[in-house]
C-alpha cells in the first residue's frame, strides 16, 4: 500500500482522473488551477511525489507525469466538494456546468491574513495573505479547504471559525467539526453552515484557528458582497500576498 498525506492524495487523484479523461496526463499550471495553489507549490509536490515513488516524470518534457501505484489505492477526484463536474478536469478548470435558472447566488469576496503561528523568521515581518471567492450557499468547511489549499497546507488538522465580537473570540458563535460530548455549548457544523446563514456584511472581520496545537490564527474580513456568476467554481482564490511559510519547521 503506497504511503501518502491526504493533500498528496489530492494531487495524484486530480492527475490521475485529468489523464483517464484526457489521455495525456495534466500541465503543472492544470494542477495549480485546479487545486488553487501556486505554480511554485505544485512544482515542488512533483518533485516530493516523484522522490517517494508515487510518480515518474521527464524533465523538460511537456505533460509527461506517470502514476506508478495501482488505481485502486488512488483517493476517487470526484468526491471532492470542488470538482463535481467533469469541466473542472479540462483545460479550463474554473468553468462548470451551467446550473438551472434561478435568483442569483450571493459571491462573498474575503481576505485572509495570517496572524500568527509557528512562522519562521524571515516570515515574521512580512504580510501573507489571500483573497478569496466564495459563493453564499457554501459551507465554511468549503472555506476552510479553500484557506488549506491557499496557503499550500499539507495535512489537515481540526479547525475553527470565531464570529465573536472580535475576530478571536472563542467566547462567541464559533463552527467547526463539533464534539458530541459538548452538548448545545459545542460549535456550531462547519459542514451545514453557509455563508449566507451568517448575515455577512462588507466590513466584518472574524477568526479562522487552523491546527489546535500548532495554533494558525487567521483574520477574515469581508471585503465585499457581489452575485455569482453561474459559470465559474467557486471559492477561488483571486490574489496571493507572500510565499505561504511551511506548516512544520523544517
Amino acid at each position: 500500500m503506497a504511503n501518502f498525506t491526504p493533500t498528496q492524495g489530492r494531487y495524484l487523484a486530480f492527475i490521475q482522473a485529468y489523464t483517464a479523461l484526457h489521455g495525456y496526463p495534466p500541465a503543472e499550471s492544470d494542477i495549480a488551477a485546479a487545486l488553487c495553489v501556486s505554480p511554485p507549490s505544485v512544482n515542488q509536490m512533483v518533485k516530493m511525489l516523484e522522490k517517494k515513488g508515487l510518480i515518474l516524470r521527464h524533465p523538460g518534457q511537456a505533460r509527461s507525469l506517470e502514476i506508478l501505484i495501482p488505481e485502486d489505492e488512488i483517493p476517487p477526484w470526484n468526491k471532492r466538494k470542488q470538482a463535481k463536474s467533469p469541466a473542472s478536469l479540462g483545460h479550463r478548470p474554473a468553468r462548470m456546468a451551467a446550473k438551472p435558472a434561478g435568483p442569483p447566488a450571493n459571491l462573498f469576496v474575503v481576505s485572509v491574513f495570517l496572524r500568527s503561528g509557528p512562522i519562521p523568521e524571515k516570515f515574521a515581518s512580512k504580510e501573507v495573505s489571500r483573497v478569496i471567492e466564495i459563493r453564499g450557499d457554501q459551507t465554511l468547511e468549503q472555506l476552510h479547504q479553500a484557506i488549506f489549499n491557499a496557503y499550500d497546507r499539507e495535512q489537515e488538522h481540526l479547525y475553527e471559525f470565531q464570529f465573536g465580537k472580535r475576530p478571536f473570540d472563542p467566547a462567541g458563535p464559533n463552527y467547526g467539526i463539533p464534539d458530541p460530548t459538548a452538548g448545545k455549548k459545542g460549535r456550531g457544523d462547519a459542514r451545514t453552515t453557509t455563508l449566507d446563514d451568517l448575515d455577512l456584511k462588507p466590513e466584518r472581520a472574524f477568526g479562522y484557528w487552523f491546527d489546535f496545537g500548532d495554533d494558525w490564527f487567521h483574520q477574515v474580513q469581508v471585503d465585499r458582497v457581489e452575485q455569482a456568476i453561474p459559470t465559474v467554481t467557486y471559492p477561488r482564490v483571486i490574489k496571493r500576498v507572500g510565499k505561504s511559510p511551511p506548516q512544520y519547521s523544517q
